[in-house]
């Protein structure tokens, strides 16, 4: 059999690449208890978003645990919008204390999140500090080229 040659990933550039790096994350339920992470260059997932929020939140933070309910329907809300569907994006920056509990958290979400690595390194630490992070939950939005709105 030939080997298929692996395609380089495209060269990405621009405002988004500079805050989130180049790769974010998906995750699909396949079914009730087994979920899929997907992994998403992040000039496609995020090309035709007017307005990307970036949600800082923890698993272990009680607030966090009721706001993400409530965003979830926000979201939706949002990205149902006749004429405005699915212009409206969320990154989330997880604030968890491990692998584990980034996974079982982020089963309770429907949108992006940075890589677990990034988000609890020194990107994470980046963002909290370039978007004046205190406490959690936080919810920045920024529009399409990266700027707080």
């Amino acid at each position: 059999a030939e080997e298929e040659e692996a395609t380089p990933p495209p060269a990405q550039t621009g405002p988004f690449i500079d805050l989130f790096g180049e790769v974010l994350l998906s995750l699909e339920m396949v079914d009730e208890t087994h979920a899929q992470v997907h992994q998403h260059y992040t000039n496609e997932v995020l090309s035709g978003k007017k307005v990307v929020g970036l949600y800082f939140s923890a698993d272990w933070c009680g607030p966090c645990r009721q706001f993400t309910p409530d965003l979830v329907n926000f979201y939706d809300k949002m990205n149902a919008r006749r004429g405005k569907k699915d212009e409206f994006e969320i990154i989330w920056v997880s604030r968890c204390r491990d692998v584990d509990s980034f996974g079982q958290y982020f089963t309770h979400m429907k949108w992006l999140a940075l890589p677990p690595q990034e988000a609890m390194g020194q990107r994470g630490q980046y963002l909290g500090e370039k978007f004046k992070v205190k406490s959690i939950p936080t919810l920045v939005l920024l529009d399409e080229i990266g700027n707080v709105i």
